[in-house]
């Protein structure tokens, strides 16, 4: 069990006044912390030295409670203009600072929000409702549940006589302190924050902040940003490991391959809507050959691996002559390239080719052509070159716009046999809506 820290600032009503104890000294009572740290301006530093009243009422009550309390006092002689908030504040934080780095594991650091002066006060609140520290702020009600009014002289502080009419060394005396549950701006910031990135299509971001106010985050919300930062990087066993048990319906399809290749056509959207152009570009070709490659079997009854062979080392597949020529597809090819068609690794102009020979489907064909065309236009610049790469581009060198180009691949899914929705091409929207519903 660690130990109890008490940090309080020193107050006209402090140790005890009205016949009842000052909140420092309540909170001491029901606390009972190992470790109290007294806060003395000039004013409160003058009756110190006059009569010793704070360490004399401490003393008195861990004898009344058969308690060891340890004090430190933080002496500001030289401050007088005790209403000075942003004294405080600064004075404050670094104190509290030192603190917390001599803390240790199970520790627990108290806060007196009741006693010292308006400023003293707002300077804590702040902090408190910030939550810059670990500590737990603790309100201390009057005797009368109402602002004290009456006067009472402080010069003349009798230790002894205080104690013994203390009403609060009664066994039956009520309980004043009560935790202050702030409203923790900074933690407010950082959920919004989050909403934020999950809104951008940043997850890696959403999650990392996330972790930094994990106690804040629902259990739901947590795990689907795992979900949504696996997903983006196409994590399929840990999106596995992550839904197990769990009913988010959030993937449009369920298929194995088929969801495979949705969820990547899924991530190229989300590349246009952040306006990321470059990578949009990049990922087209492993697109544009799995969608041929389904397009070839659904539409022409013809399997990719009735015509290749697959190399054993890396599994990439290689196109066989004598398969191709089994398939009645090598004269095809043979007249589609000079010199005739060379064996080797599969690219998304062959299949075009064997669709655009096979196919009786005229508006697919033209289809795979212009994707074929848009592909080879870009590819190589943009993986070649440094340029600037904009919508504006994509029309200069394709004469489509890069949304016109993803209508040409979401056309090309459904010929794939991957039947979506229109709806279901916003799915990471849709994500997104849950996440932030579940950080209400």
């Amino acid at each position: 069990m660690g130990r109890k820290l008490l940090f309080s600032p020193v107050g006209g009503t402090d140790p005890v006044k009205y016949f009842r104890d000052g909140s420092m000294l309540h909170i001491c009572r029901h606390y009972r912390p190992d470790m109290v740290y007294l806060y003395l301006s000039h004013e409160m530093m003058e009756y110190h030295r006059k009569d010793n009243r704070y360490l004399d009422a401490i003393g008195r009550l861990g004898r009344h409670l058969n308690h060891t309390f340890k004090v430190e006092l933080i002496v500001r002689d030289d401050l007088t203009e005790v209403q000075q908030y942003d004294v405080f504040y600064r004075d404050f934080r670094e104190e509290i600072r030192k603190m917390e780095k001599e803390m240790k594991a199970g520790d627990e650091l108290l806060l007196n929000m009741a006693s010292g002066t308006p400023a003293m006060k707002s300077a804590l609140l702040v902090m408190a409702t910030l939550a810059e520290y670990r500590f737990k702020p603790i309100q201390v009600s009057t005797p009368q549940r109402k602002m004290n009014a009456e006067h009472e002289d402080r010069e003349s502080y009798d230790g002894e006589l205080y104690w013994e009419l203390n009403q609060d060394n009664e066994e039956d005396a009520p309980n004043r302190c009560s935790e202050v549950e702030c409203l923790n701006l900074m933690k407010m910031f950082q959920v919004d924050t989050v909403k934020k990135h999950v809104m951008a299509y940043d997850y890696t971001a959403a999650l990392s902040m996330a972790s930094e106010v994990r106690e804040e985050i629902p259990e739901d919300a947590y795990r689907l940003l795992r979900i949504a930062d696996a997903r983006v990087k196409l994590q399929g066993n840990e999106i596995s490991k992550l839904m197990a048990g769990r009913s988010y319906d959030i993937f449009p399809v369920k298929e194995g391959n088929k969801r495979k290749i949705f969820e990547y056509a899924l991530v190229l959207h989300m590349k246009i809507e952040k306006q990321e152009y470059a990578d949009f570009i990049r990922g087209i070709t492993p697109l544009v050959v799995d969608l041929l490659e389904n397009i070839l079997k659904s539409e022409c009854g013809i399997a990719l691996e009735e015509c290749c062979t697959e190399r054993k080392k890396d599994g990439v597949m290689y196109w066989n002559r004598g398969k191709l020529k089994r398939a009645g597809l090598l004269e095809l090819l043979d007249a589609e390239y000079a010199g005739g068609f060379k064996e080797g690794p599969v690219y998304s102009h062959h299949i075009a080719k064997i669709i655009q020979g096979r196919s009786n489907d005229r508006i697919l064909v033209q289809k795979v052509k212009e994707i074929n065309a848009v592909e080879s236009a870009v590819r190589n610049v943009a993986a070649h070159e440094i340029v600037s790469v904009t919508d504006c581009w994509f029309r200069q060198e394709t004469g489509k716009t890069a949304q016109e180009i993803f209508a040409l691949l979401q056309y090309l899914t459904g010929k794939a046999g991957i039947q979506v929705k229109k709806e279901d091409w916003e799915s990471y929207r849709k994500m997104n809506k849950k996440i932030v519903w579940y950080l209400r």
